[in-house]
């Protein structure tokens, strides 16, 4: 039994694929819109395009006419990515003429797609985002295993066809197989709405697939996007639909980056080593409302399958929130997670400075909202404290 050590992308901190398992679910447009959107909210963003043989990015961004220009960087030859809505591209659509057949066999393929990430100057990147081919072959397999990939998405249509290969898809990932955190999934071509009709919704490719995944895999249904016009014109003219102003495909990918980077910055998602610690502001068994004004904390110990292995209570102490000093006394307790209601971003901050992880907009029994949380089903709100002035 060996374990293969995984390279790490000089400056890359987050690697994300958007996966499916055939074709013609709209894949490369949840790539390219995800990329746009993390862009669009101040963070460095890349995007690579790892379809081989069918390249959507370079069309899709109105640059198949560009061609990639390459310098020496010491003994190194380094492609220079393009760019274009604050995001960096690279894609064999930026080497090969487009009007080329690519033949190639797996290892050349994998031996391209190594120098688009490992070969390409991508400089400090906060999120470089995937667009996988369709399917669960060579190139997909040769990435998993090459690089150390934070998560992964799976794009589907609602059809029971297009579901069914997307299963396939989601398999791959699981821990039995390569073993990458599954994000969740998201359902494209959810229903069409008339433009005269604003509120009606016809579901042309059938409902519910894209739920049924998820329970069935028991993750998250990220993004329902309708099958709006805009986006096909959009790809055919080489333009981003979220420039386009569209407000219903705007704020599924708010949503959706914003749920992306709450669950990379928790320490719970994925796979992780050693007990985590959490802590949550109680009174009266409920989580209080008020950060600061708590009863007590409770802090549970979570093991790597996420049982829990132990339970404690810790007063509150004297004074408003972290002017207790609370948050140097969770840190000694090594607690990683505080799970609350409201607080303001002073107290945010003196938590994060202590290296805690923290999420807002929690309510309710405290035991069901740790056994919601441990399932997925619960990210930071990011809603501050209004009720009075916080520090």
């Amino acid at each position: 039994m060996f374990t293969i050590e995984k390279t790490i992308i000089p400056q890359v901190k987050h690697i994300i694929v958007v996966a499916s398992g055939k074709g013609g679910v709209g894949k490369s447009f949840v790539s390219a819109s995800l990329a746009v959107a993390l862009a669009r909210k101040g963070y460095k963003t890349a995007l690579v395009d790892a379809d081989i043989y069918g390249p959507s990015i370079p069309k899709m961004f109105g640059m198949e006419e560009e061609q990639i220009t390459a310098h020496t960087a010491g003994e190194n030859e380094m492609m220079i990515p393009m760019e274009k809505y604050g995001v960096k591209l690279n894609s064999i659509g930026f080497i090969v003429d487009a009007r080329q057949a690519v033949i190639w066999r797996g290892p050349l393929a994998a031996n391209m797609m190594g120098q688009l990430f490992t070969k390409t100057e991508w400089g400090e990147t906060d999120y470089m985002i995937v667009d996988f081919p369709p399917g669960t072959g060579d190139i997909q397999l040769s990435i998993l295993q090459q690089y150390k990939v934070d998560a992964a998405i799976v794009v589907t249509t609602p059809q029971i066809l297009s579901v069914n290969d997307a299963r396939k898809g989601a398999d791959m990932f699981s821990e039995q197989k390569l073993n990458i955190p599954l994000l969740g999934i998201v359902e494209n071509m959810s229903w069409f709405v008339p433009r005269q009709h604003a509120d009606e919704k016809y579901y042309i490719f059938g409902k519910g697939g894209g739920q049924t995944l998820a329970d069935e895999l028991n993750v998250r249904l990220l993004s329902q996007i309708p099958l709006v016009q805009e986006v096909g014109i959009a790809a055919e003219e080489g333009c981003s639909i979220l420039e386009q102003g569209n407000e219903v495909i705007n704020n599924v990918f708010n949503e959706l980056t914003d749920y992306v980077i709450n669950k990379l910055s928790d320490p719970m998602f994925g796979k992780h080593t050693g007990n985590v610690k959490i802590a949550v502001p109680v009174k009266d068994n409920q989580v209080d409302n008020h950060f600061g004004h708590c009863d007590h904390y409770t802090v549970f110990e979570i093991d790597d399958n996420k049982n829990i292995v132990g339970e404690e209570t810790l007063p509150a102490g004297e004074g408003c929130g972290c002017k207790s000093g609370i948050a140097s006394v969770l840190r000694q307790k090594g607690v990683g997670i505080m799970l609350a209601g409201d607080m303001g971003d002073g107290a945010k901050n003196v938590l994060t400075a202590n290296g805690i992880h923290v999420v807002r907009g929690c309510s309710g029994d405290v035991h069901q909202l740790l056994k919601d949380y441990l399932a997925g089903n619960i990210v930071d709100s990011g809603i501050g404290c209004h009720s009075h002035e916080c520090h």
